[in-house]
């Protein structure tokens, strides 16, 4: 890394401390730290979404994807069905909160079903988000650990102590105005990446995708399964549900996932929740949708171009090993990216580890002092203890990924299967009891409490397939969430609601 490169990235840091700083100044009471007083823009609810959504995992797995998988680009199909459910969430979801006056969403199963239902649900977020954040922060480390030469280890206490030191200060409101910024400033590092990359062909990216193509590497749509080899038990289980570049996998599996991460997540909620009202939290939700394609369509351009640079030899000497996928765009950026534009691009990956980590330490601090606590009123020393242990608590996650992962060396685990598989290991439980508060008269606090565990467990079930199938995955990541919502619905509606619950959607208990 040249001296330059370094004063960018500084340079980047100091400015996102500043504006943590500035945002957070004066007083703050819970609900600036929480909610932002419900003042924040739709067009700042917006950027932060995006920027979130867009985390370290697809700065770094979605390249990896375009780069190797000869259905890398069917990833945006996933897209696709994330829109239609945020569209689903506004009507359904969304207005609901908003007509509560909830600070986080699993204050409204304890007023559809009772505090343990909301004890349950809040306990499976914070061990759902720890673990989902975690693995953000695991793959952001293994690009900074290639830049700086540094452990896994080292890479990730400094990465998490960053973005907790604006977070303890300004609350969700520096959470959202940090990740405006950062949000810009990874997708013109992304856009960076893609000028250079087109520039090192001689054609251009007209000569990168006509070779792509014929690769059939860019293929976005895939109507049909592709045919598996064997004739067990666990081929023909796999041939159905085994695949997740399938258009009607992809559309389901996005669908799902969305409704989980954007409906039940406190993380993704929150922001909308600091808007004025639904129309406008509901606005930021389906923009950032459409937002994340163009941009998850510039993250797979940098994956297939890094395939042309270096199977057609390029400007690469050899001088590096590429044989480990998973940190191919950090290789080429350390190596092969002009002085400057290499900083600019590594802060941009900061700023997708941050925008990651900010957001989840606001959330988890906000649903374990007003949803586990059940204090409406704890002090700002309170909830900034509180934040401060989740940032341990998710180094230690991010740690505990860099061991699982060399479990999975070897495997068909991709690491966006790893970061979007393990949001749907106990999502798919939250889901479903949302969906019976909300679209059903029916549940009991013992029923829906059941529906969550089993749920998980099965999600458990689901993501360990490598450990006891000898490095198999026959059920894909996208049928996890899927299976564990229709568990958890089933076993949650099985029980007659009471009297008073008829109408969840119109009565606030």
């Amino acid at each position: 890394m040249h001296t330059i490169d370094w004063v960018v990235i500084a340079l980047y840091g100091v400015v996102v401390l500043a504006v943590g700083w500035f945002t957070g100044r004066g007083h703050q009471t819970q609900d600036d730290m929480f909610l932002g007083s419900r003042r924040i823009p739709a067009w700042a609810a917006f950027g932060s979404m995006v920027a979130t959504e867009i985390s370290a995992a697809t700065f770094i797995a979605v390249p990896a994807l375009g780069y190797s998988g000869a259905h890398g680009w069917s990833y945006l199909q996933f897209g696709l069905g994330s829109l239609c459910a945020r569209i689903f969430l506004v009507y359904f979801f969304l207005r609901v909160f908003y007509e509560l006056g909830v600070v986080t969403v699993y204050q409204f199963l304890r007023r559809r079903f009772g505090r343990g239902v909301e004890l349950g649900a809040s306990w499976m977020f914070l061990i759902g988000r720890v673990v989902a954040s975690g693995t953000r922060l695991f793959i952001a480390a293994l690009a900074f650990a290639t830049v700086t030469g540094r452990s896994m280890e080292e890479s990730i206490v400094v990465a998490g102590g960053l973005a907790a030191a604006y977070t303890l200060v300004g609350g969700i409101r520096a959470v959202i105005w940090t990740d405006v910024i950062q949000g810009a400033v990874f997708v013109i590092a992304a856009c960076a990446a893609v000028v250079v990359l087109g520039s090192a062909a001689e054609g251009g990216w007209s000569e990168i995708f006509e070779a792509a193509s014929f690769e059939e590497k860019t293929t976005i749509f895939h109507v049909a399964t592709t045919p598996l080899q064997g004739t067990s038990a666990l081929d023909m289980i796999a041939s159905i549900f085994g695949q997740t570049h399938p258009l009607w996998v992809a559309l389901l599996g996005g669908f799902f996932l969305t409704l989980a991460t954007h409906g039940t997540d406190q993380d993704m909620v929150q922001r909308l929740l600091t808007t004025r009202n639904s129309d406008k939290g509901g606005a930021a939700l389906v923009a950032s949708g459409v937002a994340a394609i163009p941009v998850a369509a510039v993250f797979l351009m940098i994956g297939t171009g890094l395939w042309f640079y270096y199977q057609t030899g390029g400007g690469f000497t050899g001088a590096y090993s590429i044989a480990d996928k998973d940190r191919i765009f950090p290789l080429f950026v350390l190596h092969e990216m002009p002085a400057g534009l290499r900083g600019l691009i590594f802060a941009g990956l900061f700023a997708a580890a941050m925008s990651s980590m900010d957001s989840a330490l606001n959330s988890l601090a906000t649903t374990w002092v007003v949803n586990v606590r059940g204090d409406e009123h704890a002090s700002l020393g309170t909830i900034r203890i509180t934040t401060i242990v989740f940032a341990v608590t998710l180094n230690a996650a991010a740690i505990g990924c860099v061991r699982y992962r060399a479990v999975l060396d070897g495997t068909e685990m991709t690491l966006i299967g790893i970061a979007l598989g393990s949001m749907t290991v106990l999502y798919g439980g939250l889901l479903g009891a949302f969906l019976v508060g909300l679209l059903t008269p029916r549940g009991s606090a013992a029923s829906v409490l059941t529906g969550m565990l089993v749920s998980a467990a099965v999600g458990i079930g689901l993501m360990l397939q490598p450990a006891y199938l000898d490095g198999r995955v026959v059920i894909a990541w996208p049928w996890w969430i899927i299976i564990g919502t229709v568990v958890s619905f089933a076993i949650g509606g099985s029980a007659l609601g009471s009297p008073q619950d008829s109408e969840p959607n119109r009565s606030p208990l």
